[in-house]
């Protein structure tokens, strides 16, 4: 039987236990389906080690089951304790002597050997016994991460080492600063938590009104995703319900833009399919389990296909492209009438403008105005919509083509009322 081993070789299944233990909490044994009971003791074993700091452990009412959680107080972090998932990975002795080694034969800046070369002069120096081959794949490992380069001489590939970020911060002014000021960035974070580590360095200075540590787990995915939008790839992508783990699928497309929440801070990757109904979908990165990149897109099939996303995002409020209840046209509009005084209340026809996505404003008659916007699904304007609970006048939902306006979707106006009525039971209103 194999020995516990806190360094990992599969991020995925992971990243899975953590996102499930910090998003939906109190998970216990029993909570896991599907998986043995020695898997879910190693992946909670690897949790307590990585971030003990931060777990909390709860009993069941029946006190038979150990439910664990993280609590992460977002407002007080001065970087994000989910990076270390990402410093887990799994490496063997051989990895470690050749890193220190190689490196330190390049630590000159003129210093350019080839990988035969290396593999002698780690036999010569430090009697390490590395295969030609070994050395080559290693390099041209730090070379695709940028710490080594890569120059031709003749027929002759030398390598040498690349630029460090003490050089950088040695000749640039206030580089560090700006490194601790980003550290909580998603895309940048675990790259600048990483610069701040190897220094021995933290950032004490800044915070961040409104973090979301937790969409660090997807970053894996984002890259891939951005290479693809860069390279103007199609991708292949298996996507699996947090829910139903079960239930998964393929889905092909050509990447485009990636979409954030302001107000969660979840992603989502915008996908154009050629020759199906949309022809856009949204999907969640945190439901994104692998991405593969696949053949490049004509230019001009490229270009077509921006220019057809951009001239839908103005009528799309959150990510879907298509009404969840259709009506007559692609479109749907949705006609808000609110209470607002004139004298005391312009804040909150002020809300209606900046956040109604151009959305049309009107004062229709005294203390009274009218929001509309047509989009392809009203559905998704619901959250936004509730937050003016108690002005709220009427609520009307039309079919459009965006020159008309059609039936009404009273299916859709009685689903809004009924959330309500739902809501008002729960309160006791």
């Amino acid at each position: 039987m194999s020995d516990f081993q806190e360094l990992i070789k599969n991020m995925d299944k992971c990243r899975d236990y953590v996102r499930n233990f910090f998003v939906y909490g109190f998970k216990s044994r029993s909570d896991f389906p599907g998986k043995s009971a020695r898997t879910y003791d190693d992946e909670r074993r690897r949790i307590v080690s990585w971030l003990e700091e931060y777990i909390k452990e709860d009993f069941s009412e029946n006190g038979r089951s150990k439910n664990i959680s993280l609590q992460i107080d977002q407002k007080l972090l001065d970087t994000n304790p989910l990076f270390r998932v990402w410093q887990a990975a799994s490496f063997t002795d051989r990895d470690l002597i050749l890193h220190f080694f190689i490196l330190k034969l390049l630590e000159d800046k003129s210093a350019a050997y080839s990988a035969p070369e290396l593999s002698e002069l780690l036999m010569d120096r430090y009697v390490v016994d590395a295969d030609m081959q070994i050395v080559r794949r290693k390099c041209n490992e730090y070379v695709s991460e940028g710490l080594l380069t890569a120059v031709r001489d003749g027929r002759t590939l030398l390598y040498r080492r690349g630029i460090i970020f003490d050089e950088l911060s040695d000749n640039t002014a206030s580089v560090s600063d700006m490194v601790k000021c980003l550290s909580l960035d998603l895309p940048f974070g675990f790259l600048g938590d990483s610069i701040l580590s190897a220094r021995n360095d933290e950032n004490s200075t800044f915070r961040v009104k409104h973090s979301f540590p937790t969409f660090t787990l997807e970053d894996g995915i984002l890259l891939s995703l951005l290479e693809a939008i860069h390279d103007k790839k199609h991708v292949e992508i298996f996507v699996q319900s947090n829910r139903r783990m079960n239930a998964g699928g393929t889905v092909t497309g050509l990447p485009l833009q990636i979409f954030v929440s302001m107000r969660t801070g979840r992603r989502f990757v915008c996908l154009y399919h050629p020759g199906k109904r949309g022809p856009f979908s949204c999907y969640r990165l945190d439901q994104i389990k692998n991405v593969q990149l696949c053949e490049a897109a004509e230019a001009k099939a490229f270009n077509t296909a921006h220019t057809q996303l951009e001239n839908r995002k103005p009528f799309v409020w959150g990510t879907s492209f298509s009404a969840s209840e259709r009506t007559r046209g692609p479109l749907q509009k949705l006609v808000l009438t609110i209470h607002a005084d004139d004298k005391s209340e312009d804040f909150i026809v002020q809300r209606l403008v900046r956040e109604g996505e151009g959305g049309s404003v009107e004062r229709i008659e005294k203390n009274t105005y009218r929001y509309e916007k047509n989009v392809y699904d009203a559905l998704e304007m619901f959250p936004w919509i509730r937050s003016f609970t108690g002005r709220i006048i009427d609520l009307k939902i039309y079919g459009s083509d965006g020159t008309g306006i059609h039936s009404e979707n009273l299916s859709l106006e009685e689903k809004f009322r009924d959330d309500l009525e739902r809501t008002y039971m729960m309160y006791g209103v």
